[in-house]
């Protein structure tokens, strides 16, 4: 196995990653809260974890890689009050739209989908081991996390029990022995789904759902636990502290990982904001490829400002990348004429930059899964390879197959399996590129013409040109320009891209 390295929350720092076990990865992603549609930075988050499990199967890991549902909560409860319907049947209706968002976003099916309700025994199986080890106490059939009990509280958000005693709001009536004590178990309330427990009937608190899926499917000690960075505190502090305090064993998880924010105009994209885009509305609107790309593209620590030029952007990228697939599909299916010397020797030199691409791609996602990084590595391949398909003759020489082969290999395999890009038929991809552009333009009073007026209109600048009528040459240039339509000249011809 190569050298990869992870940013562990932890620790802060790049770390060689090492599994506990060779040759196997147990990875756990926190999953949604399931009390209404996912917003695009959910799916951020979710397409974070995917390319975890695709970049660690590509590299030959076996991976066992658990995400949760969240399908007990006082958000759930309160959205069955609105919908007039039952806590259970809000859950099971929103997990199947999300697991609609994630089929249409292209994600690999996880090796567990677990859920809270199908673990309580397991909950409180935990609860009782944390209670044993002195690390919990009963109020009132409530039962909390105490903090003095665990030393190392605060490690991965790096935050001092001092300064957060000092900001923490107690609520009256609490019986908290620590303001910071969390709850494990909650009484239930008047209406509200109960189980079971030794404490009286109730419910799981919020937290220690994670460390019982987690050990029941991973073990007390895991490789990966990935989620948002909002998570860290209180959400992730808390697993270390109940799981650590269940099973004695440190660390519970050896590489914290956190994918950055979305935000929208800086702020960060929140349902309690109100400043959500729906991932439903945008996998509708656009597609699972564009998602994928505008989400993956940058790198995962990164933040996301969404916005109508993140969209452009995506859009003119992945319109290069199905441009230059479409091109080396064309030179595998036709047949070459003869061998040319110049052509041969440009496809040769090509051929080496596919091997030092691939080189570069490799290193990038060994190097934190800098995506970003590896797509750089694509743009400049796929630069090279309108260069060389620019060279006369090139289309019709033999070796010109081998290297529309080796482009496509690294489109489909070594970026491809990973992101999960680059690997549609290239009509259909540029034709729905194509659909949101002219939609897009249509929001913003700009009409896109269609490829059909495009090409007509190519046509008419190179009848104009030729009849020496370069005014009217030019005019059609900057009036395609004004709708987002770059043309391209070369000695092969006229192109044109959307901008």
């Amino acid at each position: 196995m190569r050298e990869i390295k992870l940013t562990n929350s932890m620790t802060g720092k790049k770390e060689t990653f090492q599994p506990r076990i060779a040759g196997k990865v147990s990875l756990y992603s926190c999953g949604p809260t399931v009390y209404n549609f996912i917003h695009i930075g959910n799916l951020r988050t979710a397409l974070v974890s995917d390319l975890l499990f695709r970049y660690f199967k590509r590299v030959g890991y076996d991976v066992n890689f658990v995400r949760n549902y969240t399908d007990v909560d006082d958000k759930i409860i309160a959205q069955g009050v609105k919908e007039g319907t039952s806590a259970a049947d809000v859950a099971k209706k929103y997990i199947g739209e999300v697991e609609r968002d994630y089929a249409v976003a292209g994600m690999l099916e996880p090796t567990h989908k677990v859920t809270v309700t199908a673990h309580i025994a397991e909950i409180i199986a935990m609860i009782e081991d944390i209670l044993k080890n002195g690390k919990a106490y009963v109020v009132d059939g409530e039962v909390y996390f105490s903090i003095d009990s665990f030393p190392g509280y605060g490690k991965l958000s790096h935050r001092l029990i001092e300064d957060l005693i000092a900001g923490a709001r107690v609520e009256p009536g609490v019986k908290k022995k620590n303001p910071l004590d969390f709850s494990l178990w909650k009484p239930a309330k008047p209406g509200e789904p109960f189980w079971e427990s030794p404490w009286g009937k109730g419910r799981p608190g919020w937290h220690i759902e994670c460390s019982a899926m987690a050990t029941k499917w991973l073990g007390p000690q895991i490789d990966l636990h990935h989620g948002g960075e909002d998570l860290i505190f209180p959400h992730h502090e808390n697993e270390i502290a109940q799981t650590e305090g269940a099973t004695g064993k440190d660390p519970f998880v050896n590489v914290w990982l956190h994918n950055a924010f979305l935000t929208m105009s800086k702020e960060k994209m929140s349902k309690s904001l109100g400043n959500v885009f729906l991932a439903r509305e945008f996998l509708t609107k656009f597609s699972g490829e564009i998602a994928r790309f505008m989400l993956l593209a940058i790198h995962y620590r990164s933040p996301i400002d969404f916005d109508k030029d993140l969209v452009e952007n995506t859009l003119t990228s992945l319109h290069r990348i199905y441009e230059a697939k479409a091109k080396a599909l064309e030179l595998t299916k036709n047949s070459r004429a003869r061998a040319d010397l110049r052509a041969e020797a440009a496809w040769g030199s090509f051929v080496a930059s596919c091997e030092k691409a691939r080189t570069e791609i490799e290193d990038c996602f060994a190097n934190d899964l800098n995506t970003a990084g590896a797509v750089g590595s694509l743009f400049t391949l796929i630069r090279d390879f309108n260069r060389t398909l620019a060279e006369p003759l090139a289309a019709a020489t033999p070796s010109a197959v081998l290297g529309a082969q080796e482009l496509i290999k690294i489109l489909e395999d070594d970026i491809g399996s990973v992101m999960g890009i680059g690997r549609m038929d290239p009509a259909k991809a540029l034709e729905d590129i194509s659909r949101v552009r002219v939609m897009l333009s249509a929001n913003i009073g700009v009409t896109r013409p269609t490829e059909t007026e495009i090409v007509d209109l190519i046509q008419q600048r190179k009848d104009a040109r030729t009849a020496k009528d370069f005014a009217k040459g030019d005019q059609i240039r900057k009036d395609l320009e004004a709708r987002g339509v770059l043309i391209k000249d070369s000695p092969q011809g006229t192109t044109w891209e959307y901008k």
